[in-house]
């Protein structure tokens, strides 16, 4: 028992915490690479589904934007933009899942840049960004170690679960405008660093803190609104590893640490390059349909042929972390049984599904337009002042936010 006891303690903590890989292995799982080159990808970095529309984006670290639409019905995707952006993207996200817009962390300049672009991804605009080695972030410039991964969190999940600032020590949430906090993986220790955006001004954001994870290189972040679970890439070593975390935290050598929920080992490709750098997947709630995840690789271009022509596979089934009971604690839930009448609407609506909440209305911009607090189901909200067109009406209720689209005519 005495030799036993000691050979545990010579391993550290986290090695304890690996779990199977939750979906099919890298060979088994389906090469999606055709999809947007036959001649294969190079530098894809970062991904971030969309579920609203069912849209996988993929960013590539040598300036470019691919998305794929993908046919749940017929289980296909067809690429439907592949456009240059500047600068080095190495990850992208969305903070309002209804809007033409998207957000990247530029590693070659340390910077959140905000785009838009029209529906048909014709022509994509960069509209602001923000400096992250300018004050008040203290972040500094590690090289080509640096920021990899950008995820938005919605005000509702730092709510629920009493998301802490490092730099407080408090509880918190937005104050810019955006209605959540943008979460950054930075490749130096591992950290995750986060950021309170104003939407519509440059380089205007709150510094919120630095966070301590469960490896040493973070490289791509994942959010499942549905569960409140933060999903963190780690590709320190040839063993790839997936942290998930509720967002809680402790003190650990008088840093904050995230809590770890689970932590899976991921299956390698079998041809050499392990360079694994990007990861979404589809929310867990409802528990029913399918539940999915992608994983990308980072290839060169002067790697062989065949290694290029894989770097996207799509893992399906994939069995998400986190519980979808009682449904009524989560986004999806709540947005099935709130409704806007009329919708289309001319001069008034009223919201119905709820007994008290803040209602506010932005454009595609995600500005805002029209903000109403302590809204209840019989009350009417004047919108006559609004020109016609396609707007998000944000509804948080109990802590949590759903977004319903609706028209102005």
């Amino acid at each position: 028992m005495r030799k036993l006891y000691l050979l545990l303690l010579w391993f550290p903590a986290q090695a304890l915490m690996a779990q199977v890989w939750p979906g099919p292995s890298w060979a088994n799982a389906v090469n999606l690479t055709s999809v947007m080159d036959a001649d294969g990808i190079n530098d894809l970095s970062g991904l971030h589904f969309n579920p609203v529309n069912n849209r996988l984006y993929g960013v590539q670290g040598d300036g470019r934007l691919r998305v794929l639409q993908w046919n749940i019905a017929t289980n296909t995707f067809t690429q439907i933009a592949n456009k240059a952006l500047a600068g080095g993207p190495e990850g992208i996200t969305q903070a309002n899942l209804n809007a033409n817009e998207f957000y990247t962390i530029d590693e070659n300049n340390y910077e959140i840049r905000r785009y838009s672009h029209t529906a048909n991804f014709g022509t994509v605009t960069l509209l602001r960004q923000w400096d992250l080695l300018a004050s008040p972030s203290p972040m500094e410039d590690t090289g080509n170690s640096g920021p990899e991964g950008i995820v938005f969190v919605p005000d509702s999940a730092l709510s629920a679960i009493g998301f802490v600032s490092t730099e407080t020590g408090q509880p918190y949430t937005s104050v810019k405008g955006a209605g959540g906090l943008f979460f950054i993986a930075h490749q130096d220790g591992g950290y995750v660093w986060v950021f309170d955006l104003n939407p519509n001004t440059d380089d205007d954001f709150a510094y919120v803190g630095k966070y301590l994870t469960n490896r040493d290189e973070s490289c791509d972040l994942a959010f499942d609104r549905s569960t409140g679970l933060l999903y963190i890439l780690h590709n320190p070593t040839t063993i790839n590893r997936l942290e998930v975390t509720d967002l809680s935290t402790t003190i650990v050598d008088g840093e904050r640490k995230f809590t770890v929920t689970n932590e899976y080992t991921l299956t390698n490709p079998g041809d050499g390059n392990v360079n694994i750098e990007g990861f979404a997947l589809t929310p867990k709630c409802p528990d029913t349909g399918t539940k999915a995840a992608w994983v990308c690789r980072d290839v060169e271009t002067n790697e062989d042929a065949f290694i290029l022509q894989d770097v996207l596979r799509s893992f399906d089934p994939f069995t998400p972390a986190g519980t979808c009971v009682p449904l009524a604690t989560n986004d999806v839930e709540i947005a099935q049984e709130l409704t806007v009448f009329p919708n289309p609407g001319q001069n008034e609506i009223s919201i119905h599904g709820i007994e008290k909440t803040t209602v506010r209305i932005t454009n595609p911009l995600a500005q805002v337009l029209l903000e109403k607090s302590d809204v209840g189901e019989d009350s009417k909200i004047d919108i006559s002042a609004l020109p016609e067109g396609i707007y998000t009406i944000v509804i948080t209720a109990n802590s949590h936010v759903s977004t319903i689209k609706w028209i102005k005519n």
